[in-house]
C-alpha cells in the first residue's frame, strides 16, 4: 500500500507559507479561457461543467495537444479552455443540457481540433457529454442551477445532496478520488457561485503534476514492487491507480492542515509548479524550494508519474 511520510509532509507545510501566494491563485475570469462575469449564471454554470468533464488525458506520447493561437502557444488545459471559450461566445448554446444529450462524435471532433491536432478519444468524450445533457434533462430538470441549490453549500452531506454527492450522478464525474469534482469546486468558489460550509471537505483535484510531485518529493512512498513498476514507466492497474491517487489526496489534504494554507491555493501553486518546475523528465532543480528534503533530489531517481493512460478521470 502506498504510504504517508509524515516527516516529508511537514517540511513541505512548514515552506508553503513562504512560498504561495494570492499570486497563485487561479484567475477563472481570464477572458481567454473562460465566461465573462457578466454572463447568464446558467450558462456559466453549463461552461464549467461541460469543460471539467473534458479536463483529462489531453495529450498521449508522440501526440501533444498543442497549438499556437492569436501568436500563443498553448498546450493542455490551456488549449482546451481556449477551444471552450471560443465555442461559448460563439454558440452558447452548443453547452445547453439539449445539445449535449444528442451531440455527435463529428462535433465533438469538430470543437476540440485545431488542424490536425485533437485528443485521442473523440468518441469517449462525446458519450460522457450526452451523458451529462441526458441525466441534466432527466435528473436536474434541465437546470444546472438546481445543482448548486440543492446542495446548500455542503460538499457532502448526510442525506446524500452534498455537491460533490449530486455530481456523481454524470459518469465524468465518477472517479474515486474526484479530481473533476475538486476541479469543478474550485471554479465554482472562485467564482462567487458556491461557499461551502464543509470546507474539512476540500480537498485537492489529483492530476499528473500533483501525483508526480507527491512521488518525487517522497511525502508518498510506494511498495517495493509498485516502485518499481512507476520507475520502470510500466503500466499499473486501476486498483494500483486509485491507491496512489488516494495517498497523494491525503498527504495534500495533511500537509494543508499542517500549513494552514487552503487546499485549493495548494492545489493551484502545485499545478504552477509541475508544469514550471517539477516538469515531466526535465525538472528544475536548482530553483526548488523543496529540494533539501527531496527524496527524488536526495536519490537521484526522478520517477515521472505512474503510467495509467486508460481513463477518463484525470
Amino acid at each position: 500500500m502506498p504510504m504517508l511520510v509524515n516527516r516529508r509532509i511537514a517540511s513541505i507545510a512548514e515552506t508553503l507559507p513562504r512560498v504561495v501566494s494570492e499570486e497563485h491563485k487561479m484567475n477563472v475570469f481570464d477572458s481567454r479561457f473562460y465566461p465573462e462575469s457578466n454572463e447568464p449564471l446558467e450558462q456559466v454554470l453549463m461552461y464549467f461543467l461541460v469543460m471539467v468533464a473534458m479536463d483529462h488525458r489531453l495529450s498521449r506520447p508522440g501526440k501533444p495537444y498543442e497549438a499556437i493561437i492569436d501568436g500563443e502557444r498553448l498546450r493542455g488545459a490551456d488549449l482546451l479552455y481556449r477551444l471552450g471559450i471560443e465555442m461559448f461566445r460563439n454558440n452558447p448554446d452548443f453547452f445547453s443540457p439539449e445539445h449535449l444529450a444528442r451531440i455527435r462524435e463529428d462535433e465533438v471532433a469538430k470543437w476540440l481540433s485545431i488542424g490536425d491536432v485533437k485528443p485521442v478519444d473523440i468518441g469517449l468524450r462525446t458519450h460522457l457529454l450526452n451523458d451529462l445533457g441526458q441525466k441534466i434533462i432527466l435528473v436536474y430538470g434541465s437546470n444546472p442551477k438546481n445543482i448548486v441549490s440543492l446542495s446548500r453549500n455542503y460538499i457532502r452531506s448526510m442525506n446524500g445532496y452534498g455537491l460533490a454527492d449530486l455530481l456523481k450522478v454524470f459518469k465524468a464525474y465518477q472517479d474515486p478520488v474526484e479530481k473533476k469534482i475538486f476541479l469543478l469546486v474550485k471554479f465554482l468558489v472562485y467564482r462567487g457561485l458556491f461557499n461551502p460550509i464543509d470546507k474539512e471537505n476540500l480537498h485537492v483535484a489529483v492530476d499528473n503534476h500533483l501525483t508526480r510531485i507527491a512521488l518525487r518529493t517522497g511525502v508518498v512512498e510506494l511498495e517495493e514492487g509498485l516502485s518499481e513498476k512507476v520507475i520502470r514507466g510500466s503500466p499499473i492497474s486501476h486498483d494500483e491507480d486509485v491507491l496512489i491517487r488516494l495517498a497523494v489526496r491525503e498527504a495534500y489534504k495533511v500537509m494543508s492542515r499542517l500549513s494552514n494554507v487552503d487546499p485549493l491555493l495548494i492545489d493551484d501553486f502545485m499545478w504552477y509548479f509541475g508544469r514550471s518546475i517539477c516538469r515531466y523528465d526535465e525538472p528544475k532543480c536548482s530553483v526548488c524550494p523543496f529540494k533539501s528534503f527531496c527524496r527524488a533530489y536526495e536519490m537521484g531517481v526522478f520517477v515521472n508519474e505512474p503510467l495509467y493512460y486508460d481513463t477518463w478521470y484525470y
